[in-house]
């Protein structure tokens, strides 16, 4: 399954009731999900790949409180289909690098990783 143009991605903590919209790069992410057989059956693996455009206080605070956290994602892509990635049981982790650039006009931003491992993989809502 691959979710070719990403419009909109949204975060919960456990313990949170409601989501949180990251204000993504549009159409800069992509969502993929690679089974994989193992001895104990299918192992899913979930991959969603997206740039945050700036760099601001406000929003590297934001990124470091979820960076390599456990947290549950709604992923939207351009048809309004809604992905979950992350569940109780298989949480998805958040994984989030600064890129300054080197040169004049150059991306200046977060390149962002979500991961997700499990048996299920991720769910269409």
């Amino acid at each position: 399954m691959n979710a070719a143009v990403i419009t909109k991605i949204e975060y919960k903590l456990p313990g949170s009731e409601n989501f949180i919209v990251l204000d993504i790069v549009p159409q800069s992410g992509k969502l993929k999900e690679d089974p994989k057989p193992t001895n104990a059956g299918l192992v899913y693996n979930t991959l969603v790949d997206f740039l945050i455009a700036g760099i601001s206080g406000e929003l590297d605070y934001e990124i470091k409180s979820i960076n390599n956290r456990k947290a549950y994602f709604r992923v939207t892509d351009a048809d309004d289909v809604v992905y979950l990635v992350g569940s109780t049981d298989y949480p998805a982790r958040l994984s989030a690098q600064i890129d300054l650039g080197g040169t004049p006009g150059a991306f200046k931003g977060y390149r962002c990783t979500i991961t997700q491992n499990s048996t299920t993989g991720c769910t269409v809502q």
